[in-house]
């Protein structure tokens, strides 16, 4: 009976705490498939998608992960093919296939070790020790769960650290030792409190029922399996409500309490059933015998432990008939009829006794396959390395000659190389001197000859603008002559019209020439100032970049008036503006600053 116990701890584990992973809304993931490019970002919704129905609806779960794997080949994704043969062999396990699942986690494995992924390594030790645990294999099933807490601490996940925890804590309950199974309860508990984690919780309450009931304190057991029934109806977790339910229901039994135990029972029976789970069914089935023979209906009773005996050998499940054939006898001496409770009390002792040999055989065949190939391992690795060894040696011992002789002509040739070389760079210093010497010497005979050239062609400016200067003053003092003339004598309108006219036109033709050909001069002398003066001033008017001009002459305002025939308030009121837009402090000068542009 307490063989039954820890099938159904481990189902409560392995069906309802499944890996963690990401909070989706599935209804409208589902949809966004329909839009999603074919990528990796497709191929791993695919999965998340199957790893949430492989234990709700079988069918639907392996067409997602068939279709992600089919992806997952086409894109060489490595890490999509193993996570989608990872949940179908999980697919396969709730289907109750265990060789079937049992080769796709093996095919994952492969992959899982080759790109590293130790997440999903951690996955698989945990599902293949779920099987392991199922065949009545514990020590291979201990060994899986501990590298699921090993693998998990590299990789820092708690969640999958706190669910090996539990798991150890299964195994150690179902070996008795309740004091190790409640610490490493206790550990999980800790950690699925830390990462808030509810199903977790409930799956470590429900082991904790469990030791509080091979302690014997069943109303202990009671109220945290209860405790437990409350998070999974709340969660809608309908595996873990199954579960829960079966186990309660087995407390009641054991308790007395019949008809309470039928109904938990039967409500399990429906939700394993809705979700064609045939291991549920038959633990119900064969438990509800029980309760129906202390109800004294021993027909249904023996119904039920036969159709649930059907299942078990359906499902190849030899430590399931085991627990049943041992039902069936205290159905049948309760009930009078010991010759078959003799013979089915047989069946479920040969049953145990072929399969504790049977595992007692495979272990010795693994741990003797094990040692032989360590141990060959260990004689090729030996003879690899004495050989790499001898051949490093052989290698070393090559290249140091080589690199020996090589050295000693590398440093006489460097010797050589060195001496000529600083012969040629003291004949090249020497002549590199002389033609330094000699470019120093051209340079400054040609700055001094562009001085000269440039203080010429400045004279040459200056002069220009003085003619410039005089010119203006010779017609201004025609126009003057003519406006008296036309003020001081009785002259006709036309007359007058006429003269007004020769004074304007005199007076254009004198700015615009007088200018242009300064400009023209200006600009072969002092080709950039005027480029150089519009980048720090690009919004100069005309009239400013010409007083800029005469400026950079060291013209003064009173000259600059006359050559441009404007008074000198407007030269004194441009040249502020000029100051103005240059941003020139009060203690800079202007014309200096020009003159240095």
């Amino acid at each position: 009976m307490y063989k039954i116990t820890t099938v159904i701890i481990l189902c409560v584990l392995i069906c309802i705490k499944t890996f963690p992973f990401r909070s989706y809304d599935f209804d409208g993931n589902e949809e966004k498939l329909l839009s999603m490019p074919p990528d990796t970002a497709r191929a791993n919704l695919l999965i998340d998608l199957g790893r949430h129905y492989c234990s709700k609806n079988f069918e639907k779960a392996l067409l997602l992960l068939q279709e992600a794997l089919v992806l997952s080949t086409e894109l060489n994704y490595s890490k999509g093919i193993a996570s989608s043969m990872l949940w179908q062999g999980r697919a396969y396990y709730y289907k109750d296939e265990y060789e079937v699942a049992y080769a796709y986690l093996e095919k994952a494995r492969s992959i899982l070790e080759e790109i590293g992924y130790l997440e999903g390594l951690a996955q698989y030790h945990f599902a293949i020790g779920a099987i392991h645990n199922i065949n009545g294999n514990q020590l291979n099933a201990m060994s899986d769960f501990q590298e699921v807490v090993r693998l998990s601490e590299i990789s820092n996940n708690i969640e999958m650290m706190a669910t090996g925890y539990h798991s150890l804590g299964s195994i150690y309950l179902h070996r008795s030792e309740t004091t190790l199974a409640m610490e490493y309860f206790k550990q999980a508990q800790e950690l699925n409190i830390e990462t808030g984690q509810l199903s977790g919780e409930a799956t470590n309450l429900a082991g904790i029922g469990m030791a509080y009931e091979s302690m014997g304190m069943y109303d202990s057991a009671i109220y945290y399996l209860e405790k437990v029934l409350e998070i999974r109806s709340k969660l809608d977790e309908a595996r873990g409500v199954a579960s829960i339910r079966h186990i309660i229901g087995k407390l009641f039994l054991e308790t007395g309490r019949y008809h309470e135990a039928k109904e938990m029972f039967e409500k399990s029976m429906a939700i394993f059933s809705s979700l064609k789970d045939e291991t549920g069914i038959c633990i119900n089935l064969y438990k509800m015998a029980e309760v129906m023979n202390f109800l004294g209906q021993s027909d249904s009773a023996l119904d039920n432990a036969f159709a649930a005996i059907a299942i078990a050998r359906k499902i190849k499940n030899p430590s399931l008939m085991s627990d049943i054939y041992t039902s069936l006898a205290s159905i049948m001496a309760y009930n009078g009829n010991f010759k078959e409770a003799y013979n089915y009390n047989n069946l479920s002792s040969h049953l145990k006794d072929s399969l504790a040999e049977a595992n007692r055989e495979k272990l010795i065949r693994e741990l003797e396959m094990k040692f032989q190939v360590s141990k060959k391992d260990s004689e090729i690795k030996l003879l690899k390395s004495r050989n790499e060894i001898q051949v490093k040696n052989n290698l070393i011992l090559t290249i140091s000659i080589i690199a020996m002789t090589a050295l000693l002509l590398l440093l006489l040739f460097l010797f050589r190389m060195k001496t000529n070389a600083m012969k040629r760079r003291k004949k090249i210093y020497d002549q590199e001197k002389t033609i330094h010497k000699q470019k120093s010497e051209l340079k400054d005979k040609e700055q001094q000859l562009l001085e000269k050239q440039l203080e010429v062609k400045n004279r040459e400016l200056a002069s220009k603008a003085l003619e410039m200067l005089r010119m203006n003053e010779t017609i201004g003092n025609i126009i003057e002559k003519l406006e008296s003339f036309s003020q001081e004598n009785d002259i006709s309108e036309k007359m007058s019209n006429q003269i007004n006219g020769i004074v304007a036109g005199l007076e254009a033709q004198l700015r615009d020439n007088s200018w242009n050909e300064f400009e023209k001069i200006f600009k072969n002398i002092h080709s950039d100032f005027f480029h150089r003066l519009l980048l720090k001033c690009p919004d100069l008017t005309p009239a400013e970049i010409k007083v800029a001009a005469f400026l950079k002459l060291n013209i003064n305002t009173k000259e600059i008036a006359a050559v441009t025939y404007k008074s000198e308030a407007g030269i004194k009121s441009t040249r502020y503006r000029l100051r103005k837009k240059l941003g020139l402090k009060s203690d800079e000068s202007l014309a200096p600053y020009l003159m240095k542009l």
